[in-house]
């Protein structure tokens, strides 16, 4: 095992995050709008008093919006606090090391389980992304 994370379903597919940059996780709620943010940010959502972007991590990583999004997975990292906005949440726990590679720069590799395969999200890639993305 390489590791502890939280795996999340989007669009069909599961996808790992690392524990340690996951807050927590909330039902998606409301969201406010964003104008002019670019297709993957859903919007932005009120947690206790902390206003948080929210992005749809299905688009993030180039999938069809198929499924309706339930879930909002809190990550931090990179001084950045966003929501992933996700089908589901299928567990926590771990994971062996990547059998296979990605083909995404937001994704470190992928492994089996269960005879599934999940991508493993390079959470700092992806928020590095979303905070140069938004001061451009």
């Amino acid at each position: 095992m390489i590791g502890v994370y939280v795996r999340v379903r989007a669009d069909g597919e599961d996808y790992a995050l690392p524990v340690d940059g996951v807050l927590e996780v909330t039902e998606l709620g409301d969201l406010a709008p964003v104008p002019g943010s670019a297709p993957e940010v859903l919007g932005v959502h009120n947690l206790r008093g902390q206003v948080i972007p929210v992005v749809d991590l299905g688009g993030m990583l180039g999938l069809d919006r198929g499924a309706e999004r339930e879930r909002v997975v809190v990550v931090e990292g990179r001084d950045a606090r966003l929501g992933l906005a996700v089908d589901s949440v299928v567990e926590v726990g771990g994971l062996p090391p990547p059998s296979e590679g990605a083909e995404s720069d937001y994704l470190m590799g992928a492994a089996l389980v269960d005879g599934q395969l999940v991508g493993i999200v390079d959470l700092e890639a992806l928020l590095g992304a979303l905070v140069v993305g938004s001061s451009a």
